[in-house]
């Protein structure tokens, strides 16, 4: 057989040759794929963990403007734990709150977690507060104009956070 134009005499060689390149260039591309999908994964799990940094930092400036005794407080239980708010509201009260009200919950929310804490815009830097005392409550906005801080508590609440554990300001 006579060699054709690049030179190959066996057909079967140039084909395999072909299908080698071919699986490498496919090779290369899905490095490629997986290196371009694999940076953009850092970067979000960077600017996530600087989110949380700018956001503890915040946190923790926002509780230092205000004062427990500024920060008017009702504590509602929506879990079957008979007298858990009145203990809770004490515990608060004896930490320098302004506790209003002691219910069970008025909106009968079905709650799975520790708790969650609701505020109106203006009760932001109340609840930014609160939430340093009560631990990982899940923070609700409503429409209230009052500073009032809810503090819900769930059946994942235990206890507040120790005094000890409280930031300094």
């Amino acid at each position: 057989m006579a060699p054709d134009e690049y030179g190959e005499s066996d057909p079967g060689t140039s084909r395999r040759r072909r299908s080698i390149i071919t699986f490498s260039l496919v090779l290369l591309l899905l490095f490629f794929a997986v290196w371009y999908a694999l940076s953009y994964i850092r970067a979000d799990e960077a600017k996530g963990e600087e989110t949380t940094s700018s956001t503890t930092t915040q946190s923790t400036t926002s509780t230092c403007d205000v004062s427990p005794k500024q920060v008017e407080v009702n504590v509602y239980n929506a879990t079957d734990r008979e007298g858990l708010a009145g203990r809770v509201a004490a515990d608060l009260k004896e930490r320098g709150f302004d506790v209003k009200t002691i219910a069970n919950d008025p909106k009968k929310a079905e709650l799975d977690g520790v708790g969650q804490l609701r505020y109106g815009s203006n009760g932001r830097k109340g609840a930014d507060l609160v939430r340093v005392h009560t631990g990982e409550a899940q923070m609700i906005q409503d429409a209230r104009q009052r500073t009032s801080v809810d503090v819900v508590l769930g059946p994942k609440f235990t206890k507040l956070v120790p005094e000890a554990d409280l930031p300094g300001c």
